[in-house]
């Protein structure tokens, strides 16, 4: 036992301050020494309160500890939740709740959950309750090490200390052993339960190596590398872009397997493989997960485009011209067969929308398409018509991001004013999804946008319906959107569904709004519960210039009787099974309702500026239309109409490049071009200016992705000398990094700034330095938690600007988590000797008494402040408080009753007295009796003298307190009461008091 200070240096200033005490109160000392012994005594005891309420408050600042040996232990019971302890951990969770039993009271016990993160299941305390693991910490890993730093983080200072890891040893971190080592130096025992079985039979794909560039036309060589732990028979799968090109039956070995297959090249652009292998017998592969690998190749050759048309007719003409222009392949589809994720966009150079609505397309779809421009530095043309640009719903869109011009018109004059009423079904089925997205969510972002469209002058209201309707934002000026939309957001699924209640009640607040347009957009995925009067509705809403548009999302919702409505209130009708389409039908209906958009007037367009797309244009037949947009700040128009709009406009967005063109090419508006040879040397044109600007240098670029012990190494920096001076990027330990090595050889005398953007399959994209590697060698890395295909583009500074110098992609097909299955008993041995514990064998162990001594400080500032506290009270009460002589004998007298009642034991006032209490008292009154009988003589010779009675009767009547006839008295004082009579000794009467005075004042007198 001893005491430690953790601020020792306040003891420094003790000195300083009681010096500084001392002086402060010099001339009250002296004042009280020249005042007599008395004043100086009291001065110098309130110096020294004072002085002692100094120490203590010192001593609190010291942070004093009193230093003892504690018997408790805290233990923290680490559960491995990953994809690799299987089944093994319900087995885990039961070894948790016999320990748990077994816990001593005194113990504290917590649980902590780890697989992809750690996080805290029960934190430690005495009465921890736990069944079953209620976290979710991700299968996809197992951060051993992790968890053995959250444990540690979680015990008390003041407790003997023990972790128990209940894992499969397949630690996906690397830094376990570190972990461990690390909690025995800071005193935390570390124990291990092995998790899980032995090892079954596996077949895992280990790697796909695919050559990174080919050409068109050529056969590429791949090489799959499969390792099993016995013989078996398996059918191998090559997939490129999702479809299967070749398979293959093989016979496996026990041990590594090295399998080549030749595919064809494919088309030019970049190309994703993937290896498949499928066990003939599932016995001897139980663990499927691993049984993939994946890779990406970039074919070079002509250009390949694609071009999505609602209506495949429609785009003859464009493919037409880019064909004439050029070696190019082409691609046409419909919006429904665009690619899914950004390595499949990737395949393609350049993309034209020709007349595409953005509701066609969805909102997942346009999100990957400006990625694909922005970071994958792709093409991007968008070619007009009824459906496209503002008509086509792209306002606020990410499409309309990416393209150099706006869908708002300006400059146009007064435009009408809109009065909107957004009717939303908000029943119990909104709550669910349609194509993977969720109705309510989107319905309500849908109709925030609708609100970010309109003007100040306009008009909107929303109602959203269940069995009945309920307003949510009045008819109201459009002044405040941030308002709109928090009161929009504040609509949830619930109830059932009734159509015409809502749609009467829009009627009833629309029919005499102060607005020249008015509309209703009405969103239902269901059945209305009852009819109504639609047919007079609908008159009577024609009858005020009311428009009604009518959506249908899911195949539950009424689609005939809402096409009937559309038309009967000369509006639109759309059916959508994707509720992500929701928003951009909403925008399109709100642009539609607001403004027309198409301007159907003849004229000659005229060149705005000098640029590449007019290359070889002299002159250009008439134009007949176009669809009104207004162009971006930064972007360069080319052609304009008469009366000033854009034409055709251009721009440089991220890595990409982005042409509008507004009128048509189907010959509604551009029939005179599409005879001519314009439109192929003006599509040539286009085609050159948004292929991406490679840099001609021969810069390649390799991407890899690692995982486990490589992966954390790198994550810590823990680097070879070849990307030594890398920055990683932010990660966690389990993570597959990314590693990018660039090869410059043309410029390798001189360091370039490469800079390298990867981009996921969720359209999610980091940016990372390249560091110089050696003369002309340039790497770096970051990390990825998830598998997929991936792209890498790798641009150089340009003037300032980046420039595209190399691209390529990767594959993170599984988890390292999944690559190796059972129980590594070696492992968690080392772990254990490493945390200076053992492998338990049962649950009691968990908290056995075997733990190293631990002495801990508790903190004594609380009772020191305490004291200071009482002393400083006493000091003011010393100078405060006069305290006399009749206050002292008060005081004594209180002191001596509380005395002889906390020295009182047992019994009550009742009980006898000791026989010396009667004998005493007896004597005392014996005494009294003498005293009284000299005090008669005296007073009966006065009498005499005085010849008085009343001495006579005084002496009579003066009583003696025990006195029994004229004897002595004997026995206690309770026989003597007995003599006496039952019943309390009377007390002198006034009278008896009175003639003793007088006596004794005779008596001085003689």
């Amino acid at each position: 036992m001893g005491i430690s200070f953790t601020e020792p240096l306040w003891w420094l200033a003790l000195p300083v301050i009681l010096a500084a005490a001392w002086y402060l109160r010099l001339p009250w000392l002296q004042m009280a020494r020249l005042a007599g012994r008395g004043p100086w005594r009291r001065e110098i005891s309130r110096v020294a309160f004072r002085f002692a309420i100094l120490i203590l408050l010192v001593t609190v600042l010291a942070g004093p500890h009193l230093i003892m040996p504690v018997q408790r232990q805290a233990v923290v019971l680490a559960l491995d939740a990953s994809a690799s302890v299987g089944p093994a951990r319900s087995r885990g969770e039961q070894w948790i709740r016999e320990a748990l039993k077994a816990k001593p009271a005194a113990a504290l016990a917590g649980v902590v959950a780890f697989g992809q993160r750690a996080v805290v299941e029960e934190p430690p305390g005495l009465r921890p309750v736990f069944h079953q693991l209620g976290t979710d910490p991700g299968m996809a890993g197992s951060r051993v090490g992790e968890a053995l730093r959250l444990a540690g983080a979680l015990f008390p200072g003041d407790a003997r200390r023990r972790v128990v890891l209940l894992s499969d040893g397949r630690d996906t971190g690397g830094d376990a052993v570190a972990a461990a080592r690390q909690l025995r130096e800071e005193g935390v025992r570390v124990d291990v339960v092995p998790l899980g079985g032995p090892a079954g039979p596996d077949v895992r794909v280990e790697a796909l190596k695919v050559p990174p560039l080919a050409r068109v036309g050529e056969r590429t060589t791949l090489e799959v590398v499969v390792t099993a732990t016995r013989d078996t028979r398996a059918t191998l799968y090559i997939d490129r872009d999702g479809m299967v090109v070749a398979s293959r039956e093989v016979q496996l070995r026990a041990g590594e397997n090295r399998i080549s297959i030749s595919v064809d090249a494919g088309s030019a652009g970049l190309h994703s493989y993937q290896a498949r292998l499928v066990a003939a017998d599932t016995a001897r592969d139980v663990f499927t997960a691993n049984n993939r690998a994946g890779g990406v190749q970039r074919v070079s050759g002509p250009p390949h485009v694609l071009v999505v048309s609602p209506d495949i007719k429609e785009a003859v003409p464009l493919v037409r011209s880019l064909r004439s222009a050029g070696k190019v392949e082409v691609t046409v589809v419909t919006p429904e067969g665009v690619p899914g994720g950004l390595a499949a966009w990737a395949r393609y150079q350049a993309v034209f929308l020709v007349n595409v609505p953005a509701f066609s397309l969805g909102e997942k779809t346009m999100q990957e398409i400006e990625t694909y421009v922005r970071d994958g530095g792709g093409g991007l043309v968008m070619v007009g018509g009824p459906d496209s640009y503002g008509p086509g719903g792209y306002a606020g869109t990410p499409v309309e991001r990416a393209l150099p011009v706006e869908m708002r018109i300006s400059g146009r004059g007064e435009m009408p004013s809109l009065g909107l009423m957004l009717v939303i079904d908000k029943s119990g089925s909104m709550s669910g999804e349609a194509g993977g997205a969720d109705k309510m969510s989107l319905a309500k972002e849908a109709a925030a946008r609708s609100i970010s469209i309109l003007t100040k002058k306009d008009r909107v209201g929303v109602i959203a319906f269940d069995s009945q309707p309920w307003l949510v934002v009045p008819l109201t000026p459009v002044d405040d959107s941030e308002r709109l939309r928090q009161e929009i957001g504040s609509i949830y699924a619930g109830g059932g569904t009734e159509i015409f209640p809502a749609l009467a009640s829009a009627y009833e607040i629309l029919k005499d709004a102060p607005t020249r347009l008015k509309h209703i957009i009405l969103l239902t995925d269901g059945i209305s519960a009852s009819g109504g009067s639609y047919q007079e509705l609908a008159r009577a809403m024609r009858e005020k210039g009311i428009t009604l548009t009518c959506v249908a999302v899911g195949p539950g919702a009424d689609a005939g009787m809402l096409k009937a409505l559309a038309e009967l209130g000369r509006g639109r009708f759309y059916a959508t099974a994707d509720a992500g389409t929701i928003p951009a039908i909403f925008t399109k209906e709100t642009v539609m309702a607001t403004r027309s958009f198409a301007v159907n007037e003849r004229f000659f367009p005229r060149a705005a500026a000098t640029s590449p797309l007019l290359q070889g244009l002299e002159k250009v037949p008439v134009l007949e239309g176009y669809i009104t947009v207004t162009a971006k700040d930064r972007a360069e128009t080319v052609l304009v109409s008469h009366r000033g709009d854009p034409v055709l406009v251009s721009w440089q967005y991220g890595l990409g490049r982005a042409v509008a063109w507004t009128p048509d090419i189907a010959g509604r508006w551009s029939a005179a071009w599409a005879e001519s040879q314009v439109f192929p040397r003006l599509w040539g044109n286009v085609l050159s200016w948004i292929l991406p600007a490679v840099d001609t240098s021969p810069v390649q670029v390799q991407a890899e992705a690692v995982g486990g012990t490589e992966a954390a190494a790198a994550i810590q920096g823990e680097e070879p000398a070849a990307v030594a001076g890398s920055a990683p990027q932010a990660g966690a330990p389990g993570d597959s990094v990314v590693r990018v090595n660039v090869d410059d050889p043309g410029h390798w005398q001189m360091v370039r700034q490469f800079t390298a953007i990867l981009t996921g399959p969720d359209g999610e994209t980091r940016t990372f330095d390249l560091h110089p590697a050696g003369p002309g060698r340039y790497t770096g890395q970051t990390t990825v938690a998830g598998p997929g295909a991936y792209l890498v583009s790798v641009t150089a500074a340009n003037g300032g600007s980046p420039a595209l110098v190399a691209q390529t992609g990767l594959v993170v097909s599984y988890p390292a988590e999944y690559r190796e299955t059972g129980v590594d008993l070696g492992r968690l041995e080392e772990i254990a000797r490493a945390g200076g514990g053992r492998v338990l064998a049962s649950p009691v162990e968990a908290f056995a008494p075997d733990l190293p001594p631990v002495r801990a400080g508790r903190d004594l500032s609380s009772p020191l402040l305490a004291l200071a506290a009482v002393l400083w009270l006493l000091d003011v009460a010393g100078r405060r408080l006069v305290i006399g002589a009749e206050e002292r004998a008060a005081l004594r007298r209180a002191w001596s009753t509380a005395w002889q009642r906390l020295t009182r034991r047992g019994g009550d006032a009742t009980e006898p007295a000791p026989a010396w209490t009667g004998r005493t008292l007896a004597t005392v009154e014996k005494l009294g009796f003498r005293s009284g009988r000299r005090g008669n003589n005296a007073v009966t010779g006065s009498q005499t003298d005085g010849g008085g009675k009343a001495g006579s009767e005084a002496a009579e009547t003066h009583p003696v307190a025990g006195r029994a006839g004229g004897g002595e008295e004997t026995g206690s004082l309770q026989e003597q009461r007995a003599g006496r009579g039952a019943g309390p000794v009377q007390p002198d009467s006034p009278q008896d008091t009175a003639a003793r005075l007088l006596a004794a004042k005779r008596r001085r007198k003689s």
